[in-house]
């Protein structure tokens, strides 16, 4: 990652494998002033859609754990918030433990392709923001199916949820695409999604693609 200093409406920064800690917490204050609108709205939208309010969760990707957090206070989920990065993990363990929920949301440090659950463990799985970085996108998707309970669903792509104003959607987007640059294209890309899907071997799935964003919903 470049060592410079990143203001708050040019962009959040987008490769953060190597982040230090000081690092991670900038990202966290970043996405704090930036994308809050987006992550209340998808968590609102989740719950209002498939009205999951107990079992067990497990988050893909959970950054600073900050959509976890917001998941778990309209709900009674425990979530298992895995993230792949050190630095960004230790801040998502942070956050949680601000807020009085580790005994409700358990942050787990481990990769997609190989997910560190057993088979059918989660009633619920979602990911939100990660699908960009994933490179074997259809391997992540077996994986998902594969940890997901029967009965369960997986929630997996990006947006900003429909509750939030065309305003800040259009501002929130502008500074996603800038963030992400080519990477963002996945994001407005349906049929590539449906693609992997198949790939994958799932067969009971539909792509959403609307003012809320473009999300895979996976049943088992």
């Amino acid at each position: 990652m470049k060592n410079k200093t990143i203001h708050i409406n040019e962009q959040v920064p987008a490769d953060y494998k190597n982040m230090s800690i000081s690092e991670a917490q900038h990202f966290d204050r970043q996405v704090r002033q930036n994308f809050m609108p987006a992550i209340i709205s998808t968590a609102r939208q989740i719950i209002e859609d498939y009205g999951i309010l107990e079992g067990i969760c497990v988050e893909v990707g959970c950054g600073t754990a900050l959509f976890a957090i917001e998941l778990c206070r309209r709900s009674h989920l425990k979530i298992y918030a895995l993230e792949n990065v050190k630095a960004i993990y230790e801040i998502a363990d942070m956050n949680i433990e601000k807020e009085g929920l580790k005994d409700r949301i358990i942050p787990v440090l481990g990769n997609a392709y190989n997910l560190p659950f057993e088979s059918q463990f989660a009633d619920f799985i979602v990911s939100r923001g990660s699908y960009h970085c994933w490179k074997d996108k259809a391997r992540v998707f077996k994986e998902i199916y594969r940890v997901m309970k029967k009965g369960g669903i997986g929630f997996v792509g990006g947006g900003f949820g429909r509750y939030v104003s065309e305003e800040e959607t259009a501002r929130m987007k502008s500074l996603r695409d800038r963030s992400l640059g080519e990477d963002a294209r996945v994001y407005s890309s349906p049929g590539e999604l449906k693609k992997l899907i198949l790939e994958a071997g799932i067969s009971d799935s539909r792509v959403i693609h609307d003012k809320a964003g473009l999300w895979a919903e996976i049943r088992k």
